[in-house]
């Protein structure tokens, strides 16, 4: 996108990032305005002739200000199109960058509604979780693509046992008293066992984003498309931080994981040695 070039009363070309500049001078010459005005009542030609004169060139230089004012919006408007297809085709993609997570999010979010919809009713629980495991747990198991899945006629509790076997699944769904550090969109601070917070809130970003789209899509005036774009690429900088927790976390846990095994050797090897 070409930048705004824009020429003040001095003659000066300037490149602009706002219209503020132009606004001041329109302030300022509007002000000239009102003194030359004051004068007109003056019955002196000496004064009411000059004053006359001046009040001309003003109204030129406003009428040029006013064009350079419509023509900055219309540069602002094709910058502000530009950002949101850029974000829309971010958006996009979302589903097929984010499809691990999301199915984290998926299987742990329908578990979770079934254990609240079922709270007083334990007998309906029962009845629910015996019941055949559902399109999204098979599609958790078949994404494992592992031979020891469970079978096609598992019930919603064997598949659920069998997924909360895999790391890749397993989640024990505790947002504090873990070891990693992390703070939420709302600032407040957690110590994580699992990633799942975390996860969640991709998954809700995600859906703001998706909800945008059609703002961000649309034909609407300038009032209607800023807000949406200033939303999206908030929300769409927030995910990117969420993904650099997430990556965080992988090397962490690896660390432990690493720096846990080490230990175990090094206790082994001590022990041998009694």
């Amino acid at each position: 996108m070409t930048s705004f070039v824009w020429t003040d009363r001095d003659r000066r070309q300037r490149e602009l990032d706002s219209p503020a500049p132009i606004e001041a001078e329109a302030a300022a010459i509007a002000q000239e305005m009102d003194h030359f005005i004051d004068l007109l009542g003056d019955p002196s030609g000496m004064i009411r002739d000059p004053a006359r004169a001046a009040i001309g060139r003003l109204q030129l230089r406003l009428a040029q200000l006013r064009d350079d004012l419509a023509r900055w919006n219309a540069h602002a408007m094709a910058i502000t199109r530009a950002e949101a297809a850029r974000l829309i085709q971010q958006i996009d993609k979302l589903p097929t960058i984010l499809a691990d997570v999301l199915l984290v999010v998926a299987i742990h979010g329908e578990h979770d509604r079934i254990m609240a919809a079922t709270a007083a009713a334990p007998e309906t629980r029962a009845q629910l979780m015996a019941a055949p495991m559902t399109p999204l747990q098979r599609r958790a198991i078949v994404a494992c693509a592992s031979r020891l899945a469970p079978p096609d006629n598992a019930t919603r509790e064997q598949a659920k046992a069998w997924l909360d076997g895999q790391p890749r699944f397993a989640r024990r769904n505790k947002a504090d008293d873990g070891w990693f550090a992390w703070i939420d969109r709302n600032g407040h601070a957690h110590r994580l066992v699992d990633p799942l917070a975390i996860e969640t809130e991709v998954g809700v970003i995600a859906a703001e984003l998706a909800d945008l789209r059609p703002a961000l899509a649309g034909t609407e005036a300038p009032i209607a498309l800023y807000p949406a774009v200033i939303a999206g690429f908030a929300s769409w900088e927030r995910l990117q931080i969420l993904e650099g927790d997430l990556e965080r976390f992988d090397r962490e846990a690896t660390a432990r994981e690493d720096a846990a095994w080490e230990a175990y050797a090094a206790d082994w090897r001590s022990k041998r040695k009694m």
